[in-house]
């Protein structure tokens, strides 16, 4: 589709000969008089329509078929060369040489995905989604649009961003309510399994197996899909503990796979198998398995190849003969993750090597059909005391929307989750310059040696962000110092921003603001971290209570740096200060402020 800027005569003329029309024709088909239309022809570009009649001829162009927007442009180009005239038009939508490409392009993003080369999957989606207002597509146009939306929530999910406004969810929901528009069930029935799978990277376990359930058995699904719904309620279940019924499910989907003649599925089901025969402490019977999903894989695309490898590394880890061997492989599986940018693959495997570093004592092998104790419930906290956690967890995040800033700060931590976050919201182009920011600390002295800034900027680098875009700050030692030397580094660039976007850890959020706004008081402030729910950042540092002694002392930083001139007040609703006092009382309190 095209349209006129301002019409002349020559764009008339144009029009005109592409609809095939005699000039008495054309009059009649506008409701004008034939001499008008002769005047037009006669004058071209020195005579211009009355207003009301540029509308006429805006009507008559937007309901000219394909076909005759492909000659009038053709003509006008003719015509202006005569008259040393551009094309005065406006492409305001995809012709059908568009839909083709746009077709090509999509097949090739989705070669690019499974080979995860994110950088270029994701030129080929924009190339589209940046072009295009869906609301002027047609339906061919809609459907392709909602495919490429799919396909870059795959990509975010991929890369591991799973929650929040800029994150696979987003995508899929917005992909699913195109092909709700399109009334196209089965392509609903894919997104809906795609938003379970999410919501199992969440850490929504029951959420997702609840959703798995009924896809399993849903007649929109293909034979395939409905397989592999069964084998993710398998996946959710043992995850959540449920091992022996999750492998029974595994198995029945094992069988479904070989009669659909699908060799892939089938040897992701055995590593899947396997973990859950390990999680039940069957460990000969997991090692068979991994074996044989190890012996069969199908692709060695890097994102299976890591998972394979992850799976592998948690079985050996788990005898204390292998023990060597599994910290080996997940190292291994940690390098190529971190190369090839998938953070959710990172962060699994990140919270396996810190459950095995914290825990001096090794889980010994269990017979098989033993019930594997959580640690939950090996620390013995109860589900109240959980519901506090979330509570104060739900207050520590800003809930900020996110806007584009002038700079981003990534706060120093122990957790190189803030360097990830950064480095996903410099790809969505939410700041084009970052400063990493940090010294080391007793807490973070072992894991980096060199200064959080340094190994901050060194993780963002694997993941492929620009060093151009990254300023370092290796000094300061707490949050204070983190936002005021950022802000001298950034002065001594020459660069003042009026709006800064602060990336911290998940429960860190408010105290970040809240000090920012006291030592920065001019700059607009807006809040990012990770998009992690508490159960799955619990999963990934392995040591629920030190999570809770962590969540307990920064809100008690929060209540009291602003007495000390640290940072602004915060209002603290009721029932954050009774969780908070109940928490206390129940002993979290390791990471509190010494008098």
């Amino acid at each position: 589709m095209t349209t006129v800027h301002e019409w002349t005569g020559l764009e008339a003329r144009a029009l005109r000969r592409a609809l095939r029309m005699s000039v008495r024709v054309f009059a009649q088909h506008l409701g004008v008089a034939p001499r008008t239309v002769a005047k037009w022809d006669q004058l071209g570009t020195t005579t211009r329509p009355r207003p009301d009649t540029q509308a006429i001829l805006d009507t008559a162009l937007a309901r000219a078929n394909s076909a005759t927007h492909l000659r009038f442009e053709t003509l006008l180009l003719e015509l202006g060369q005569d008259v040393d005239q551009g094309l005065r038009v406006t492409r305001m939508g995809p012709r059908a040489w568009d839909y083709e490409t746009w077709t090509d392009d999509l097949d090739r993003a989705v070669v690019a995905l499974s080979r995860q080369s994110f950088s270029c999957a994701t030129d080929l989606l924009n190339r589209w989604l940046t072009r295009y207002d869906p609301h002027a597509l047609d339906d061919k146009g809609l459907y392709l649009f909602a495919r490429s939306t799919t396909l870059f929530g795959d990509l975010q999910r991929d890369q591991g961003a799973v929650a929040g406004p800029l994150s696979a969810r987003r995508s899929y929901l917005n992909a699913r309510s195109i092909y709700g528009q399109l009334d196209i069930p089965r392509r609903i029935a894919q997104l809906d399994l795609s938003l379970a799978v999410v919501a199992e990277m969440g850490g929504r376990l029951d959420e997702a197996a609840k959703e798995y359930e009924a896809l399993a058995v849903d007649d929109r699904l293909s034979p395939r899909d409905r397989a592999r719904a069964r084998l993710w309620v398998g996946t959710a279940l043992s995850k959540n503990d449920k091992n022996d019924y999750a492998a029974r499910l595994m198995t029945t989907a094992i069988r479904e796979f070989e009669n659909l003649g699908e060799p892939e599925d089938w040897s992701v089901a055995h590593q899947k198998l396997a973990l859950a025969h390990r999680g039940a402490g069957n460990l000969s019977e997991a090692l068979r398995l991994i074996d044989l999903a190890r012996a069969t894989a199908v692709t060695d695309a890097p994102m299976q190849r890591v998972r394979l490898e992850t799976a592998y590394g948690h079985v050996l880890l788990s005898d204390r003969a292998t023990v060597d061997d599994g910290v080996m492989i997940l190292d291994r599986a940690a390098r190529e993750a971190a190369q090839h940018g998938l953070a959710h693959q990172l962060r699994s495997i990140e919270g396996i090597q810190r459950t095995i570093q914290g825990e001096i004592r090794l889980p010994l092998p269990r017979r098989p059909g033993s019930n594997r104790v959580s640690v939950k419930q090996q620390q013995v906290i109860t589900d109240e005391q959980w519901q506090h956690a979330h509570t104060i967890w739900d207050y520590h995040q800003m809930h900020h929307d996110l806007s584009r800033c002038d700079v981003a700060i990534g706060l120093g931590s122990h957790d190189l989750g803030v360097a990830r976050a950064a480095v996903d919201l410099y790809r969505a182009g939410w700041f084009p310059l970052l400063v990493f920011s940090g010294a080391t600390s007793t807490t973070t002295a072992a894991r980096f040696p060199r200064g959080e800034a340094v190994h901050y900027r060194e993780h963002a680098l694997d993941l492929g962000m620009s060093d151009e875009a990254i300023l370092l700050e290796p000094n300061a030692t707490n949050t204070g110092q983190n936002i005021a030397l950022s802000r001298q580094v950034l002065a001594d660039a020459g660069i003042r921003p009026g709006s800064v976007l602060l990336i911290s850890k998940p429960y860190m959020e408010r105290r970040a603001y809240a000090t920012a706004r006291k030592v920065w008081p001019e700059a607009e402030v807006v809040c990012a971290s990770e998009p992690l729910e508490l159960d799955d950042y619990v999963s990934s540092i392995g040591d629920p209570k030190l999570v809770i002694d962590m969540l307990v002392g920064d809100l008690q930083r929060v209540i009291e740096y602003p007495k000390l001139g640290y940072a602004i007040e915060q209002p603290v609703p009721g029932e954050v200060h009774d969780a908070y006092q109940a928490l206390l009382r129940a002993g979290f309190d390791s990471r509190l402020l010494t008098p």
